[in-house]
């Protein structure tokens, strides 16, 4: 085994993987992602009309065609690039090939990747990678799924920051502040007549407050309005039967997603979705409305809209 310079465990000779890395359901355009020091050799035998790796250069995007080593047919016409480490996400050898956004045409892609010798990525791996291998810290890990996750602009907007370091920055200036304190609170300590004269203990606690309490109490007032935008707000709309709730739901939307009739119990299951107030994802949820049950459907409607009201 082998620790980076933080600690962190590091592995070596890991085998290299593969996935499908854009969402599932058709689209225009797919992308099958390998990586691992395998992953240039695993993926030249499919690619045509590439014949050796040598005339590839890194970071280039290359037309081609994904075939069956195995048949000869031609599975789809392609984009791929390679990517040298240590210059990639994950700090290893990554190709990825973009194919027509087929299911079927990426899982194809994918069983021909995995039968040159990959394994199929487990979920989030590709990340797991780079935090192992050093290209992101926890922080930023973190942050790829809420930039991924992001509802808004202004959800974007802070994930991307904390992508780029800025929450690492901040607790490494702490940490860094707090490791000078103890520096001289040692030499204080170890040689109280030698540096009487430039260490002055009673303004440890100042340097203690100013450079770590006050930053990390900042970060932390920051955290409530800053889980807000990435994760929203659940607002539920409760009442008795046609008091407006499902009109309300409606307004908010600026579209018809409820039912509204003058008939009470119309809404008998809970209604959600998302609207985006300011740069807020508010989940909105129109319930059905809260009397005395008059059959069994109604009654589980209500047990719902309660369940739900305490959640919110």
């Amino acid at each position: 085994m082998a620790y980076r310079s933080d600690g962190v465990l590091k592995r070596e000779g890991t085998d290299t993987i593969a996935a499908i890395a854009t969402p599932a359901g058709a689209g225009g355009i797919g992308v099958v992602k390998i990586s691992g020091a395998e992953a240039i050799r695993m993926a030249l035998p499919l690619l045509r009309p590439v014949r050796d790796a040598s005339c590839l250069k890194s970071h280039r995007l290359y037309y081609g065609h994904v075939t069956d080593p195995g048949t000869g047919k031609t599975i789809d016409e392609v984009l791929f690039t390679i990517m040298r480490a240590p210059h990639t996400y994950t700090r290893e050898d990554v190709v990825e090939i973009q194919a027509h956004g087929s299911r079927c045409g990426l899982y194809t892609i994918l069983e021909l990747v995995l039968k040159q010798g990959a394994r199929l990525a487990k979920p989030g791996e590709f990340t797991m990678r780079a935090f192992l291998n050093g290209r992101i810290d926890l922080s930023q890990a973190e942050a790829v799924i809420e930039v991924v996750s992001a509802q808004t602009k202004e959800g974007l907007e802070l994930a991307t920051r904390q992508l780029k370091g800025d929450l690492s920055k901040t607790i490494e200036a702490a940490r860094d502040s707090l490791k000078g304190v103890l520096v001289e609170v040692e030499a204080a300590i170890d040689f109280p007549e030698d540096v009487e004269e430039i260490i002055q203990p009673e303004n440890f606690a100042e340097k203690v407050e100013q450079g770590v309490i006050a930053p990390l109490e900042s970060l932390l007032a920051n955290y409530d309005e800053g889980h807000i935008y990435r994760d929203g707000i659940s607002a539920i709309i409760v009442g008795r039967p046609n008091v407006g709730k499902s009109s309300l739901m409606n307004q908010l939307l600026q579209k018809e997603r409820s039912i509204v009739t003058t008939i009470p119990g119309t809404t008998r299951d809970f209604i959600e979705e998302t609207v985006n107030i300011k740069g807020i994802p508010l989940r909105l949820i129109d319930t059905a409305g809260l009397h005395d049950a008059g059959d069994t459907l109604e009654e589980m409607g209500m047990k719902f809209t309660r369940k739900r009201l305490n959640e919110a």
